[in-house]
């Protein structure tokens, strides 16, 4: 029988629309649910980092399926400085995770639309860093997807079934 916390990040893990989720998110999930009360991050960390359902990715080093160039304009373009956390079972699959990637990066994308949209024309500063983000963002897209493509061919059809279900058949429906 698995702990409360345990079982639980993995209930969210399976549940959520992400497969890479930031660790610090998964721990705040916690928290606000109340069952954080003795455990700092740094033993959550352990935590994940032992228990064999989960994969924790320190950064994007990790993520072997990414080129050092992608890895390094992934990182000034500001993507997860701390680490990040999985169900073990997607590491089988490089192409769901480089699917993740780009709808984290579209969902950054569209932050930065709206912060484009509203943002005060007589700020020349904020608008060419805006520029300059968005234009980052969209040739990151662009590699990210260059790389998809080489596994997408490679891997096994039902990694899409598996997606879509999100494996929630491995895990618990209750703590």
């Amino acid at each position: 029988m698995k702990d409360p916390i345990t079982a639980r990040a993995a209930q969210i893990l399976a549940q959520t629309t992400h497969i890479l989720v930031p660790l610090e998110d998964l721990y705040n999930a916690l928290e606000d649910e109340g069952l954080m009360a003795w455990i700092d991050p740094e033993m959550f960390e352990y935590l994940m980092a032992t228990d064999e359902t989960f994969a924790v990715i320190k950064g994007l080093e990790a993520l072997e399926m990414l080129t050092p160039l992608l890895r390094a304009k992934l990182k000034m373009q500001g993507f997860w400085s701390g680490p990040l956390v999985m169900l073990r079972r997607w590491i089988a699959f490089p192409s769901l995770i480089l699917e993740d990637l780009l709808r984290h990066l579209e969902d950054m994308s569209s932050a930065l639309e709206t912060a484009w949209q509203t943002h005060t024309p007589d700020d020349p500063i904020t608008e060419t860093e805006l520029l300059n983000m968005l234009l980052m963002s969209d040739m990151l897209a662009h590699e990210i997807s260059g790389a998809l493509h080489v596994y997408a061919d490679s891997e096994e059809a039902d990694a899409q079934d598996l997606r879509a279900g999100h494996g929630a058949e491995d895990v618990p429906d209750h703590v």
